[in-house]
């Protein structure tokens, strides 16, 4: 099994894990109808260097976006800034625990542990118990190929005169 991704995305990852250090870095990886790929970088809203959170509003906006226009969640990517390029046991626990009724897409990991980053992509096996569960890493390959790359941001809005969240597009 291999994943295809644009050079331009994984460099988008690797700027995206050192931009958000001390803390993991979160994003997306969407695929269109027609086979383009976006990448959205997300917040961490457990601003943790120990793991990641997506924002149920961001999560929202890239549902509605992504599935809502066709698309599919190709990656889901994170860092970590002080361990290899592999699912953690707590990466794992959160598999198990957002099983859904499509397969998990791929799962990209960027680790700041040593001064080049590593890059590695991995499926994870959703068993139903974490002792089941087991990353597989496959091979990641790098095109020519360009991708629109996009940052979400969660502002705070007054709409009717109640502050409201949104979540606003921004091309990267």
């Amino acid at each position: 099994m291999t994943l295809t991704l644009p050079r331009e995305l994984v460099d988008e990852m690797v700027a995206h894990a050192r931009d958000d250090l001390p803390n993991e870095c979160c994003g997306v990886i969407a695929r269109a109808q027609d086979g383009a790929l976006t990448l959205y970088r997300t917040t961490n809203g457990a601003a943790s260097p120990y793991r990641f959170d997506i924002p149920a509003q961001e999560l929202l906006h890239l549902f509605r976006s992504i599935e809502d226009g066709g698309g599919d969640f190709l990656v889901i990517y994170h860092s970590h800034v002080a361990s290899p390029a592999r699912p953690s046991p707590t990466d794992l626990r959160m598999a198990v625990l957002h099983r859904g009724p499509n397969p998990w897409p791929y799962w990209v990991l960027v680790s700041l542990q040593h001064d080049a980053p590593s890059v590695r992509a991995w499926r994870i096996d959703d068993g139903d118990e974490i002792e089941g569960v087991a990353p597989t890493e496959i091979e990641l390959t790098i095109s020519d190929e360009s991708a629109r790359r996009v940052q979400l941001e969660t502002v705070e809005l007054e709409i009717d005169g109640r502050v409201r969240p949104r979540v606003r597009e921004r091309e990267l």
